[in-house]
């Protein structure tokens, strides 16, 4: 039974000619079937072109389950457990990659979100109208939400999480209208879930739970609270338990801290509603844009309806606090990001019956060239790929690398694809691991004991791109408002400091894309003993030895 809103008439369809009275006689289900097909083949074909999706924290995942499998490789590193959120994806690469091996599980685990996505999104729209016209006009607009920002980004429990959180609401509807015990039961293990793959979402059900409650009330409708209630309980349970110890999380340095000073100007903040979503990788995947814009004037001219838990006040409630939330509280980044895909699915709830056909068509055609531009993005990125990792045999089993990533975007211009190539010498070589992520319990690893604050991941990773010259790093420092006389010193003193750490710790170096200036002042300890194009790998040979 689909889910409407008591003021929302559903019409019979109207007969129609040619090659849709075949659709018009499927059934509601079906015709979803045929929705989730599409969108799931427009989405995850790529997935065939590598042997690796080229996601940007992936390869960071992959290098934790080679510590948590060889702990004692990495006494730096304690195992935090399973019982957890944001456990969801870890524990599918620690158990299946024993069947299958790390990277076919995590191709696996990609095409599983992937799945969901399809699979869930047009049966929301179609819950919660009651209009398989407007499901079909929906996912003519919400094929870039399946391979979305948060799958590009390899932020995969997160992005499995939407939607679970999504069904979850669906199946909260149909207990308020028919309370059950199935129903109910089928609410908890759908919160149970999403817990387990990521809390934040969690927090945005229960706010439009909170909403939804609200404007009920001022209508005066009839609200079941006990049957709603009782089967979120152990969800919210779930949730507070997790809060808590993330206020209590004294592992990383932004621990316990709210950064209200990365505040984004208007054209910024609606900039990243679209490319922090629907947006792939590079400008291949710009057609992305076109959907985006008709959600808005669709959204803009639909406002005034009310689909359950997406009225006006829940959509002008997650923009206000999308538009005004930090991006840092405690460990969690992108904070305010992580609302905007339930911003998107509000406007989808608000898709008419019909589009003009000539739009119709512009949407389709968005969506070829959309998907082929992921396809060669994903081809691009590897070849990216196979070039940061060419130095793996030049490497020995168990060395102690360091990472400097000079340049973190290259392809890509959407994620910080470079980042953590890095991992792949982790999978092949048991190297060192400094800027894996072990800087929460909310990750499966954490630090022993935790280290200089220089070689924190959290400031490690960003430090050779941000000492690249000595311009630049004055520049740097007069945005802090510390003023440097001589660049040149300061730079010399900056990397001098770093490297007097760093080579007792380390006996190889991988630089990438490095400048001609931070090269000058690395050791002559440090012998390249591998060099192509934007790759270099060195090994620390103290004078004394040659």
């Amino acid at each position: 039974m689909p889910v409407t809103d008591a003021n929302t008439s559903v019409e019979p369809p109207e007969p129609v000619p040619g090659a849709q009275r075949g659709l018009s006689r499927l059934t509601d289900g079906q015709l979803a079937l045929v929705a989730s097909g599409v969108l799931l083949v427009l989405g995850a074909w790529p997935l065939a072109l590598t042997d690796i999706p080229p996601y940007q924290d992936l390869p960071n995942h992959l290098a934790t389950v080679v510590v948590i499998e060889n702990a004692a490789r990495y006494p730096e590193f304690v195992f935090n457990g399973f019982f957890k959120t944001n456990a969801a994806f870890f524990v599918w690469l620690v158990f299946v990659g024993k069947l299958t091996g790390l990277h076919v599980a995590a191709r696996l685990f990609a095409l599983l979100v992937l799945g969901a996505n399809a699979f869930v999104f047009p049966r929301f729209v179609l819950a919660f109208t009651g209009s398989r016209k407007r499901m079909v006009v929906a996912s003519l607009l919400m094929w870039p939400m399946i391979h979305n920002w948060f799958v590009s980004t390899g932020m995969l429990d997160f992005a499995l999480a939407i939607p679970l959180s999504l069904a979850m609401l669906v199946a909260v509807e149909r207990q308020r209208r028919t309370p059950t015990v199935a129903n109910g039961l089928l609410v908890s293990a759908l919160g149970a879930l999403t817990w387990y793959a990521h809390v934040f979402p969690l927090l945005v059900v229960h706010m439009l739970l909170g909403i939804d409650a609200i404007v009920r009330a001022f209508r005066k409708e009839a609200i079941t609270t006990r049957a709603v209630v009782l089967p979120i309980l152990p969800v919210t349970l779930l949730v507070l338990s997790s809060l808590y110890s993330q206020l209590l999380d004294k592992v990383g340095p932004m621990s316990g801290s709210v950064d209200y000073t990365t505040m984004l100007p208007v054209w910024e903040l609606a900039y990243n509603a679209w490319a922090e979503w629907m947006y792939g990788f590079s400008k291949l995947s710009v057609t992305s844009i076109v959907p985006c814009l008709v959600l808005v004037w669709i959204g803009a001219s639909r406002r005034r309806e009310s689909p359950p838990f997406f009225s006006k006040y829940a959509v002008l409630s997650l923009t206000l606090l999308y538009c005004f939330s930090p991006y840092i509280v405690t460990n969690w980044f992108h904070v305010n990001s992580r609302l905007i895909p339930y911003i998107w699915m509000g406007l989808l709830l608000r898709v008419p019956e019909t589009l003009p056909r000539k739009l119709v068509g512009l949407l389709g055609l968005s969506a070829v060239l959309y998907s082929a531009g992921m396809g060669a993005d994903f081809v691009r990125l590897d070849r990216e790929r196979h070039e940061f990792t060419a130095g793996i045999p030049f490497v020995p089993d168990g060395a102690r690398l360091l990472p400097l990533i000079f340049r973190h975007k290259g392809t890509s211009d959407n994620t910080r694809s470079l980042l953590h190539y890095w991992g792949y010498y982790v999978t092949e070589k048991h190297t060192s691991a400094p800027l894996l992520f072990a800087h929460s319990h909310s990750f499966p690893v954490i630090y022993s004991k935790p280290p200089p604050v220089r070689f924190n991941h959290l400031v490690l990773e960003g430090f050779a791109a941000n000492a690249t010259d000595p311009t630049s790093l004055c520049v740097r420092l007069l945005k802090g408002n510390v003023v440097e006389n001589d660049c040149d010193a300061a730079f010399r003193a900056m990397w001098g400091g770093f490297w007097a750490e760093a080579t007792p710790l380390y006996d190889h170096v991988l630089v990438w894309d490095g400048t001609p200036e931070a090269r000058a002042l690395i050791p002559s300890d440090y012998i390249p003993v591998f060099e192509r194009d934007r790759l270099t790998i060195y090994e620390r040979i103290p004078t004394a030895a040659r």
